[in-house]
């Protein structure tokens, strides 16, 4: 038998960010019928549950590129995979050398907590605008960023044109890459702002769908998954069975085995009905 997990924006999403009436309803038959399916994605749970509120997942899902693996339903995570705030205050005194200003999510006593000082482009407007509207419990407005790297950091975002971000990312891989994992790829909902994305180097999708799968007895399953950008070649390159959707990026599209139909025409939702029935012998 097989274990599928998919990404959600720009691969099991539809371009309003949402799940189509057509993949909502043939994946909850699917997982009543006992499909072994989660997803993982940049998305913080709260996010995710927001997206896939109703949808019978039975496993728990990723969120936060590796960094958490949790409950969808109930929203505890069962592992957490963060940046120590030593080093965190080192990578964001390098960020402020560029002159750029992060936003900074954390998890400690206090919960999780995602932190902004500053916005000085489109691109990171957007970011906030999107977190209010949806009532981001976590949102926090800072005078001093600084004074809230006290807790272990989750994620360094930094939002800005490409050219700055290339050479930031750089310097961070060169000072800190023994310690980091960096994506830098663009925003698919606002593109020409990309989004340069700093985790503890545990915090990849691959490694925490081993470890979820070593929780949950399905080490012996072949792993199939489906992805579109750059956070999710760790995955794609760990599968059996690596899935591209047709907008994916060239580098998702040269690394999997398959490239399907685009995240609009409700690609995963197809590919993996067809699958899941051929394995049945349906």
């Amino acid at each position: 038998m097989r274990f599928y997990v998919s990404d959600l924006d720009g691969t099991l999403l539809d371009p309003q960010a949402q799940l189509s009436s057509r993949t909502r309803s043939g994946l909850t038959e699917l997982l009543l019928e006992g499909l072994p399916f989660t997803v993982a994605s940049a998305r913080n749970v709260v996010s995710m549950r927001r997206i896939l509120e109703g949808l019978p997942i039975r496993l728990p899902v990723v969120s936060s590129n590796g960094a958490y693996i949790a409950d969808l339903t109930s929203g505890r995570y069962e592992l957490v995979n963060a940046m120590e705030p030593a080093l965190g205050q080192a990578i964001f005194a390098l960020v402020r050398r560029h002159g750029l200003m992060p936003f900074v999510a954390t998890h400690g006593p206090s919960g999780d907590q995602l932190f902004w000082q500053t916005v000085s482009n489109e691109g990171q407007q957007r970011f906030v605008d999107e977190r209010e509207r949806q009532a981001d419990p976590r949102l926090r407005r800072t005078e001093r960023m600084q004074d809230e790297l006290r807790d272990p950091v989750v994620t360094l975002l930094v939002v800005d044109a490409a050219g700055p971000l290339r050479a930031l990312q750089a310097e961070i891989e060169a000072q800190f890459g023994d310690q980091v994992i960096t994506h830098l790829a663009d925003d698919i909902y606002m593109p020409g702002w990309p989004w340069l994305n700093v985790h503890d180097r545990r915090a990849s999708k691959d490694q925490a769908i081993a470890s979820l799968a070593q929780r949950y007895g399905l080490l012996g399953r072949e792993l199939v998954v489906f992805g579109d950008q750059v956070n999710d070649l760790p995955m794609l390159r760990a599968a059996h069975h690596a899935i591209a959707v047709a907008n994916a990026s060239d580098d998702v599209k040269r690394a999997a085995h398959r490239i399907i139909g685009p995240h609009h025409e409700d690609a995963v939702l197809h590919y993996i009905a067809q699958d899941w029935q051929m394995l049945r012998g349906g």
